[in-house]
């Protein structure tokens, strides 16, 4: 449900980018998050991912140095990247004086320059002057075009900085917070708005995944377990034909006629919600309800589940607006129907083609239980929890910006290797089908599909080291997953790579791996009670020394499902 986008972007330029480190140290200290588009090698995925955190970013910054290349290279790309600011952004330039060009022809530069053509002493402005004026008439050109778009020429680095501090701190999203007490919040705060209880308290959990990363759209297997924290939605019908929402987490308040469910210019974090009312039509047809006289309702929401963590923060809000809508409409629904209901929210109003187990576990967690669960039949059988440990999860910090992007391209590499394989989905390969095609598939395709067949056996085996209590077993494939996830499948980043790793190192940690679609969010790792108060302060430290960023440490134990209390409020 968090607002996942970088706030600065920093524009890529030829040459070296010295000038970068401070600024993006600087921004770390802050706590204001940066997209850096210079990776070591560059292909289509750094293409989609460049131009997606531009078009979100709300501070870009540029400088020309004497790393940089010549003012024509800057010419040809760099200024098309900037004519698709948007008037939301803040744009930060600076040259620098000592600026050299490569041999570039003075003539070949459209500028204003003064020249004196009589004379053999003419003075010709300085590479940097020349680069100046080109900025500053591309950036003239911009704020006609665009009246709202800050403009900002820096005399300095440390004037640049000092203003992308002060700028994305004014730019920031409306921070989230994790609501202490959130069913007593949510029920009093639903009260103090509508002056009358609501009619019922409906709730779902977060999750954490042990194991079975990136299978469950794939129909294989996965070992999650719904967590001990939870989103609470107090909720109501009205006489009319309004949506009157309230996140106590967002501290945001939106009323919109039913006719604007499928406005995007609405707070994003209404999107989940406004999906799963969309889908209340389908519930009366369920119920032999007339779709198009539906009425308009209330909710109250406030949760404890951490934001763009990796908690599936985003299935707990469906699962648990299907219990409030199935309680409002009098509609019965299975808990296996509440997750289909909330995955198809996923599917046709937010974009991404989810699997199923985010959804299916909120519905039918059990406290001290994961459950093993097979995406295709959807047959989920209960594995107790030892007693004695803890799941330790290790937020890095770094925001999951572009999941959705890479997500779908990874969903798409998975059908390719099915069909290379010519089996319906990879559940349906086995190893010995894999090796036999592997030399017909792409690379990149090939480690995909690996990953997959490999991650499905490693869940199998987990499941059973849970039943035996073989916690060392069960660490060891952990530790094997996010390997896997990091080198195969390729949805870990540094930060990711560098929290396992530490957590790994640590005493009574058991293993631990990158959790969630990637690409940030947090690590998961199974910790004996004793050791988590002393393993939490080490990773946490060394984590920090080596990466510039705060490592968030929260801790789970397995939790129930969703649910929802009548409280007798008029419907």
């Amino acid at each position: 449900m968090a607002d996942n986008h970088a706030v600065v972007f920093l524009m890529g330029t030829a040459g070296s980018s010295q000038w970068r480190e401070p600024i993006k140290a600087a921004c770390a200290a802050e706590g204001i998050s940066v997209f850096d588009p210079i990776v070591p090698s560059w292909d289509e995925a750094a293409s989609r991912r460049e131009a997606e955190a531009l078009q979100h970013a709300r501070v870009i910054l540029m400088a020309i140095t004497g790393e940089t290349a010549s003012v024509g290279a800057l010419a040809e790309s760099g200024w098309v990247a900037l004519s698709a600011l948007r008037r939301h952004q803040a744009l930060g330039l600076y040259i620098d004086p000592h600026y050299t060009e490569q041999a570039e022809p003075t003539a070949d530069l459209q500028t204003d320059a003064p020249r004196t053509d009589k004379r053999a002493t003419d003075t010709v402005e300085s590479a940097s002057q020349r680069a100046r004026k080109l900025v500053i008439q591309h950036a003239t050109r911009l704020a006609e075009q665009f009246p709202e778009l800050t403009i900002y020429i820096a005399k300095d680095l440390a004037d640049l900085q000092a203003w992308t501090i002060q700028t994305a701190k004014t730019r920031l999203p409306r921070a989230i917070r994790q609501v202490e007490q959130p069913q007593s919040a949510a029920l009093a705060a639903y009260i103090a708005r509508h002056q009358a209880p609501p009619l019922c308290v409906a709730y779902a959990s977060g999750r954490v995944n042990i194991i079975g990363e990136h299978t469950d759209y794939n129909d294989g297997f996965v070992l999650p377990a719904a967590i001990d924290k939870t989103i609470y939605v107090a909720a109501n019908l009205r006489d009319d034909d309004l949506i009157v929402l309230d996140s106590l987490d967002f501290e945001s308040a939106v009323t919109f006629p039913l006719a604007r469910l499928h406005d995007d210019s609405l707070p994003s974090w209404t999107r989940y919600i406004r999906g799963a009312i969309a889908l209340c039509g389908t519930l009366a047809l369920l119920n032999g309800q007339n779709p198009n006289r539906l009425r308009g309702m209330n909710f109250t929401i406030a949760g404890n589940v951490p934001l763009g963590a990796g908690f599936s923060s985003s299935a707990a809000i469906e699962v648990a607006m299907f219990e409030a809508l199935s309680a409002l409409l009098g509609v019965p629904l299975t808990q296996v129907q509440k997750a289909l209901l909330g995955q198809q929210v996923e599917h046709h109003f937010i974009g991404i083609r989810s699997g199923i187990m985010d959804q299916l576990i909120a519905a039918i967690g059990k406290p001290d239980h994961a459950f093993l669960i097979d995406c295709r039949s959807l047959e989920a059988t209960p594995v107790p929890l030892p007693k004695g440990v803890t799941l330790v999860a290790l937020d890095t910090s770094v925001r999951r910006e572009l999941v959705s992007s890479e997500y779908g391209m990874r969903r798409e590499q998975c059908e390719q290797a099915a069909r290379i394989m010519g089996v319906p989905s990879l559940r349906d390969a086995t190893p010995e089908l894999f090796a036999a095609k592997r030399a017909e598939m792409p690379e990149v395709i090939a480690r995909r599909a690996q990953h997959v067949l490999e991650e499905n056996a490693r869940t199998l085996a987990a499941a059973e080291a849970l039943r035996q209590g073989d916690l060392d077993r069960l660490g060891a494939l952990l530790n094997a997953s996010h390997a896997s996830l990091s080198q195969l499948y390729q949805v870990s980043i540094p930060e990711l790579d560098l929290m396992a790793a530490l957590a790994q190192q640590q005493y009574g940690v058991y293993g631990a791996r990158m959790m969630g679609g990637g690409f940030g969010g947090a690590v998961i790792a199974l910790v004996a009670d004793e050791a988590v108060a002393r393993a939490i302060e080490a990773v946490s430290a060394a984590y920090t020394a080596q990466s510039g960023r705060v490592c968030t440490p929260y801790t789970a134990k397995a939790g129930m499902g969703s649910g929802v209390t009548y409280l007798g409020g008029v419907g």
